[in-house]
């Protein structure tokens, strides 16, 4: 490459300006001392060893930065602890290997880095340390990699082995040297990551005169994801005389849409963006009542039409459905929003990568509601395939544990670097979430009800010829067709382009910066860019004034020669688009330079009916906004219900230390396992609000039921945060998920003493492919699950006054890979937001002390259908999942909840711990493991619910609707008072010692030891080390 060199070895070169543009390589490593480890080298071997079962001796860590700069040779010097080590812990080196200097020979070293185009996040730090270093710097580019160094590697592990291992091949690069190249010092070194000149395409024009094969073909090719419908709808769009006189007068193509009108469309017409399967006219059969109707929208009957029934009641829901988020006052001064998003196929491909886009991004989510609302607490629950799976993996596809580790780290890296605490969340674990993991990653924000202006912040203020500004990041070719790649299955040749890496950093200070011009009364409206790009941030808010005008030769690009089409669908992370008044511009822009944010003028708002798009002058696109928002055709679908028939539950008959070694078993199962290692590198203490954090208890290993915050510094009014997901009951009845679902958010916020009388939801479904077809030849069936999921949401939310105030679906959650077909369980994540009257009063999980008198809330039933313990007993040989599932009574279970939180506010409640996965015994363990003591308890009173309970329902069943509580034994008799007319049992007390013994009319039915259950607990999720 002319102009650029290598350099290896600067020592001894002088001081001279170099004029040519040099490549130096800066690498860094902990330093050995006895007391000082190298922790990521520690990591690396914890994660082999816990993953892949591969001991390895030893492994090293050293991390390089390839500067490319014309900076001078002693200026290089000065950047290894200026910038790039720390001197005390940290050794550094420029213009040699580090490898050289190890006293003992490596057998393996590997070098990992990014593909050229690739977000790197390190390499953007490092650059900007480099610029504020040396400001005169103009060209200057920082990549980064990553070297891992091995001794004691076992027989018959290559390094080639260990370097799949280490990096993703969608995204990096991997250089490896093995032992014969190391005692030659034949080091791995990467090329730096010269990302290739785009080549700029002129707006080119599709042809839609053609066949119906040849519209499929066009669709399927260009990633499109449109069906035949719609690409005959946009075909006759076309045809309209008086559209193609409008086009001739703009000067683009009459009869035909441009190569960026076909991409803005598919993007808004996405099932992503437009949720076309929840907006179909279905036609539902029900083989077992005979039912045959029809419902014209999901989406409108059972979810928004509950919510404005109880909207009509209320006067706190203020934004529901059509903003980024949902929003409720939540006091005369504050109003509180949430939402959730899901990132599953990118998480899939890159599960870092995919994982810390879906977080950053739901962020901006809150940021962009109303006129900008803050992020205060993250939540997140993950779906994975089974941790310890040991069969096949279709090629492709990452083994589960990989995926667990890379979503985790990705979340927590967008979490912790954002200074947004995580404060709840779940994880659930099978085998059919191999083929896509479900990522959904929420936030919770704020934002006061009034601006200084007098304007309320939930209500954007848009007005034909404000000015349209994006804000932050750059366009680069990363996300290009995310919103369509999100609508379609995952195949061998899904595109590495539609995956982003967010930025934390940078966008903190864009969030700074943008709530500081809306307390300054700057913005009028706001959105973020997300699924879409600027095709969808701008044409969303065209649609509120009438229309919109956006240059394309404005937008800040992060390479030269992005195509027009390429800069208005790309997804480049980091990006708000904001309306301004022309009168306010100076003031934005010289706040936007104060914070070091980028924020370019690319168009402005009209009433002109249309979406105009250009790049300067050249015309680009032009599509009537009734068209773009209202032209794609409803999809007419067909459901079938007919109930699936499972074997039965068979229980073995065992004595009480037989049932004891039950409970240790299901306690070890992955989705009953203590997630507390992988939690404890959140941060859920930053901003100083978490009240009820996610464990507690004498150790503080006790899992949490909800989180409560306290978001005014000094204030005692709360917030509470909880979610309810339970996928194993959709193998039988997807109403019955559905209901659980809903029901156990609220019973986790119920725990912590929520008020019920401010309650909000968010429905997340993430299905597989409902639609019938050749690929897909249950689609009835499962078309059928979505139909019953959503009538028991319509059901449970109405009884509960429940109100859902936003939402998410994932209607593609399959993956073909190796010729064979992935689909997730039907699945429905219900979180909850509610308001906390004091959280002085909030109630943890964890029985307090011995003498305590335990109470079960709520009835228990002969319920073991698709329990935890049926699937744990089917895995070991015994049966089937059975039939009998959980069944809800919203009121009866609202009368018990509210008889609860009455008790909690008048402070008679010491604990409160619901009953889900694993039943009433696994709830009194984990009680138990909150206070380091054992219990006694008598399950004879349980048989007074249901006459056919045996003691494996008793103990195991996971019926709805119950909660176990704790007592001090002097408000036991007012407890007891206030429960009067629900169904409440006293069944024992928190003892002294060990030992958990559950008896039945006198007899021992369970003895185990706590501390052995809490072992089998912790074990089995533990991601490596001490």
């Amino acid at each position: 490459m002319a102009g650029v060199a290598i350099e290896r070895g600067l020592s001894g070169i002088g001081d001279s300006m170099s004029s040519e543009m040099q490549i130096r390589l800066f690498e860094v490593t902990t330093k050995d001392l006895d007391d000082l480890p190298d922790s990521r080298g520690k990591s690396v071997r914890e994660m082999l060893k816990a993953d892949h079962g591969i001991e390895v001796n030893s492994v090293r860590v050293i991390l390089g930065y390839q500067v490319k700069s014309d900076i001078s040779d002693s200026d290089a010097e000065t950047l290894i602890y200026d910038l790039f080590a720390d001197p005390v812990i940290e050794i550094g080196s420029t213009g040699s290997r580090m490898l050289d200097d190890f006293p003992i020979l490596p057998e393996a070293a590997i070098q990992v880095g990014f593909k050229p185009g690739v977000t790197d996040n390190s390499g953007q730090a490092g650059l900007d340390g480099l610029t504020t270093l040396f400001p005169n710097q103009s060209s200057e580019k920082v990549a980064t990699f990553t070297t891992y160094v091995f001794w004691g590697i076992p027989e018959g592990i290559t390094p080639s082995e260990l370097a799949a291992i280490l990096h993703n091949p969608m995204i990096e690069r991997a250089s490896v040297a093995g032992r014969d190249d190391c005692s030659k010092g034949a080091w791995p070194l990467l090329q730096f990551p010269e990302r290739p000149p785009a080549i700029f395409q002129e707006p080119a024009s599709m042809d839609l005169e053609v066949s119906d094969d040849e519209l499929i073909e066009i669709s399927e090719k260009g990633l499109l994801a449109l069906n035949l419908n719609e690409m005959r709808a946009i075909r006759d769009h076309y045809r309209d005389p008086t559209v193609r006189a409008d086009r001739e007068e703009t000067g683009l193509p009459p009869d035909r849409p441009t190569d960026a009108e076909l991409e803005c469309l598919a993007q808004t017409w996405s099932e992503h963006c437009s949720h076309k399967i929840f907006a179909a006219r279905i036609r539902h059969m029900d083989k077992v009542t005979g039912e045959d109707s029809i419902i014209d929208s999901l989406f409108k009957t059972h979810i928004m039409q509950p919510t404005l029934d109880i909207q009509a009641d209320v006067d706190w829901l203020l934004s529901i459905f059509h903003d980024n988020s949902g929003v409720i006052s939540w006091n005369d001064d504050w109003s509180v929003c949430i939402k959730a998003e899901t990132h599953n196929s990118p998480s899939a491909l890159d599960p870092f990568g995919g994982a810390i886009t879906g977080i950053v991004g739901v962020n901006r989510d809150i940021l962009g509601t109303g006129l900008g609302a803050r992020p205060i607490a993250n939540t997140d629950v993950f779906c994975f395939g089974p941790p310890d799976y040991s069969g096949s993996i279709p090629p492709g596809l990452f083994h589960p544990s990989r995926v667990f580790r890379g979503v985790h780290s990705g979340v927590r890296s967008g979490g912790n670097e954002s200074g947004i605490p995580t404060v709840n969340g779940a994880i659930v674990f099978d085998e059919r979430y191999i083929g896509k993991p479900l990522v959904f990653c929420g936030t919770v924000g704020i934002m006061p009800r009034l601006l200084a202006d007098g304007r309320e912040s939930h209500v954007k203020t848009p007005e034909p010829g404000d000015v349209v500004y994006m804000v932050g990041g750059r366009v680069g070719s990363d996300g290009i067709h995310g919103a369509t790649f999100s609508s379609l299955e995952l195949t061998e040749e899904s595109p590495s382009s539609a995956v982003q890496i967010g930025d934390p950093i940078t966008q903190k200070k864009m969030l700074d910066m943008i709530l500081e011009a809306r307390d300054a009364g700057l913005i009028q409206v706001i959105t973020d860019n997300g699924a879409g790009g600027l095709s969808s941030s701008v044409g969303e808010m065209a649609e509120l004034t009438g229309g919109a005008d956006l240059d394309l030769g404005t937008v800040p690009l992060k390479q030269a020669g992005l195509s027009s089409w390429e800069i208005l669908v790309s997804e480049s992370q980091e990006r708000m688009t904001v309306g301004v008044r022309p009168e306010d511009c100076p003031d934005f822009e010289a706040l936007a330079m104060l914070h070091e944010v980028e924020a370019t003028a690319v168009g402005s708002f009209t009433d002109s009916g249309a979406f105009v798009v250009r790049q300067g002058d050249t015309p680009v696109a032009n599509l009537p906004i009734h068209f773009l928002f209202d032209g794609c055709p409803q999809l007419n679908l067909e459901s079938e219900w007919q109930p699936p028939v499972h074997m039965p539950v068979e229980t073995p008959d065992l004595d009480e230390a037989g049932m004891g070694a039950v409970l240790g078993r299901l306690l070890a199962r992955p989705n009953v396992a203590s997630k507390e290692w992988w939690v404890r590198s959140y941060d859920h203490e930053v901003m100083a609000q978490s009240v009820i954090k996610p464990f507690g208890g004498a150790n503080h290993d006790a899992p949490g039921d909800a989180a409560v915050i306290a978001p005014l510094q000094g204030g005692t009014q709360g917030l509470v945060i909880s979610n309810g997901i339970a996928p194993r009951y959709s193998d039988i009845d997807a109403y019955a998920m559905a209901a659980a679902s809903v029901d156990e958010a609220l019973r986790n916020a119920v725990c912590v003493g929520v008020d019920l009388d401010l309650i909000s939801g968010l429905d997340n479904f993430c299905w597989p492919d409902p639609i019938e077809s050749s690929k897909t030849p249950d689609g009835r069936y499962k078309l059928a699950q979505l139909v019953r999921a959503n009538r028991a949401l319509d059901d449970v939310c109405r009884a509960y006054q429940l109100p859902c105030i936003s939402g998410k679906d994932s209607m593609k959650n399959d993956a073909m890979l190796g010729g064979e077909k992935i689909s997730v369980p039907p699945t429905l994540l219900f979180s909850l937001l509610g308001n906390h009257h004091d959280v002085r009063k909030a109630v943890s999980s964890d029985f307090k002390r011995p003498g305590d008198a335990i109470f079960l809330v709520g009835q228990s039933h002969q319920e073991l259908g698709a329990s935890e313990l049926s699937f744990m007993l089917r895995d070991e040989g015994i049966g089937g999942i059975g039939g009998a599932v959980p069944e809800i009574d919203p009121g009866r279970n609202m009368s018990a909840y509210r008889a609860l939180t009455v008790a909690m506010r008048d402070e008679l409640v010491a604990s409160a711990h619901d009953c889900s996965d694993g039943g009433l015994a696994v709830a009194l363990a984990e009680c138990c493991f909150g206070s380091d003591s054992g219990a006694a308890v008598d399950i004879t009173p349980l048989w007074s619910d249901c006459d056919n309970l045996d003691l494996w329902g008793a103990l195991f069943g996971e019926s709805l609707g119950r909660i176990l509580v704790s007592i001090s034994s002097d408000d036991r008799g007012a407890f007891e008072a206030s429960m009067g007319g629900v169904c409440c049992h006293y069944i024992g007390d928190v003892s002294e010692g060990d030992e958990i013994l559950v008896t039945r009319n006198g007899e021992a039915v369970l003895t185990a030891s706590m501390s052995e259950m809490r072992d089998s607990w912790k074990g089995t999720l533990h991601g490596g080390g001490a």
